[in-house]
């Protein structure tokens, strides 16, 4: 296949093999896309920071952290600027793992490079503590967005209510939504409802159902599961 592939690439550019190196990255084929890279090279056709970030992204996909930041080193040498997208893919990476340390040291030099984080920076780096279940440093994570003037999104509530314990605080946080016109989705609706169930709140599992419900939203087969759960045991 990389053969066909590179009989075709003759006369192309780096935009064409970026393409085909991100679609190859995306089906986890990551030697054939390295391979591929490496004609690249002996064209001299010049990588960009996508053809890198698409590269470092399939590596990380399927584990191979080593390569991926021994790729993230070439691009520096290569004077190639890494972009958010680069750093969020490694900050990703790293958090899926637990390591929380490392991840905190590639968003210093994303920041030392003039690279600002953004929302969904913030929100990996929260996911990675929850997994971790370090949710008051999450809690953390989660307030510097604020201090920092940007606009916690849905996912930013979601993953902090999947990590709390304690309900009062994810009702809290669910008011807190609503009062800046941040719709809750039915994520994050699943993500309360199993904290509710899980904590023995029968009722407020029921009434948060009929809330969903209320508000249009087509409840999916998780929810449905859970709420037939909730109710066998309010019969028992």
């Amino acid at each position: 296949m990389l053969r066909q592939i590179e009989g075709k690439l003759v006369n192309t550019n780096v935009v064409m093999y970026n393409i085909i190196i991100d679609s190859l990255c995306k089906e986890k084929l990551v030697t054939e896309a390295y391979e591929l890279y490496s004609q690249m090279i002996l064209k001299k056709i010049s990588p960009n920071v996508v053809t890198l970030s698409s590269l470092i992204y399939g590596f990380c996909i399927v584990g191979q952290l080593k390569e991926a930041f021994g790729l993230f080193h070439e691009m520096l040498l290569k004077n190639i600027n890494p972009n958010i997208y680069t750093f969020t893919i490694l900050i990703d990476a790293l958090c899926k793992e637990g390591k929380i340390k490392e991840a905190k040291n590639v968003i210093a030099v994303m920041m030392k490079e003039g690279v600002e984080p953004t929302v969904v920076t913030y929100n990996t780096l929260m996911d990675g503590y929850c997994l971790v279940n370090e949710v008051n440093k999450a809690k953390n994570v989660f307030n510097v967005i604020g201090k920092r003037r940007m606009t916690p999104d849905v996912h930013s509530y979601t993953i902090i209510i999947n990590g709390l314990w304690r309900i009062s605080h994810a009702w809290e946080l669910l008011d807190q939504m609503h009062d800046r016109g941040q719709p809750a989705n039915i994520i994050t609706y699943n993500s309360l409802l199993h904290a509710l169930c899980k904590n023995h709140q029968v009722d407020k599992a029921i009434a948060l159902v009929k809330k969903i419900k209320d508000q249009g939203i087509q409840p999916n087969k998780h929810i449905q599961y859970t709420y037939r759960w909730t109710m066998q045991r309010r019969k028992t």
